[in-house]
């Protein structure tokens, strides 16, 4: 089964491109505030996943890994 996860560098309201600043980094990307360049909505991305992915339906691009 694979996982889905979502790409930082996409918005997960209108799928635009996001500005990302990072939060906490080692070896690679953990955590991240987003902020859509599009639509302007603000994000919280951690490990994988948004935040706003709990709340609503996410638009994001995303990725699989096995």
């Amino acid at each position: 089964m694979k996982t889905e996860y979502h790409n930082v560098e996409s918005c997960n309201k209108c799928a635009g491109k996001n500005t990302v600043h990072t939060v906490a980094f080692e070896i690679c990307l953990h955590e991240a505030e987003t902020v859509c360049n599009d639509c302007g909505f603000q994000d919280y991305w951690a490990y994988g996943f948004f935040a706003s992915g709990s709340v609503m339906v996410s638009n994001c691009r995303k990725y699989a890994v096995n």
